[in-house]
């Protein structure tokens, strides 16, 4: 099931059990993902890569915002929300992935370079690819050779 009906899904299931917290952020990942769409062409859905950037983005979103409030009720609400949205995103590739990766794209390369190597492991592990995950372990790699 494509990820857009599947929050769709979700969204009616939610309305139906008079979840109003999850509703309420199923209807804001739909906004995004609408916006996202008009941008690009308001009578073409968007391809599935691109429900998954929007929703990862809104993530991303969510997890700045809780350094903007202290500790409390909001703080609190937020990280609620962000694991409701944890469920849509695709599953981050554990450390030894990322280090088995690491070791393939050095092997493949000569070349020693940050940028680009942190490029190809990114390519390699596609969307399961946690950028901060990624940039230490290849830092911590690249300080031993």
């Amino acid at each position: 099931m494509a990820l857009k009906d599947q929050i769709n899904e979700d969204l009616k299931n939610a309305m139906k059990a008079k979840d109003k917290e999850k509703t309420s952020v199923l209807r804001m990942i739909l906004s995004e993902i609408k916006y996202a769409q008009a941008a690009v062409n308001v009578h073409q859905d968007l391809p599935e890569a691109e429900v998954q950037k929007v929703v990862a983005t809104y993530h991303k979103r969510l997890v700045k915002s809780l350094d903007d409030y202290p500790e409390g009720e909001k703080k609190n609400q937020i990280q609620s929300e962000i694991a409701i949205v944890d469920q849509y995103l695709p599953k981050k590739a554990g450390a030894d992935e990322v280090k088995r990766a690491i070791e393939e794209v050095l092997k493949s390369t000569s070349d020693r370079t940050f940028g680009p190597l942190m490029k190809e492991v990114l390519a390699k592990l596609g969307s399961g690819g946690d950028g901060k995950v990624v940039s230490q372990l290849l830092k911590e790699k690249l300080a031993q050779s």
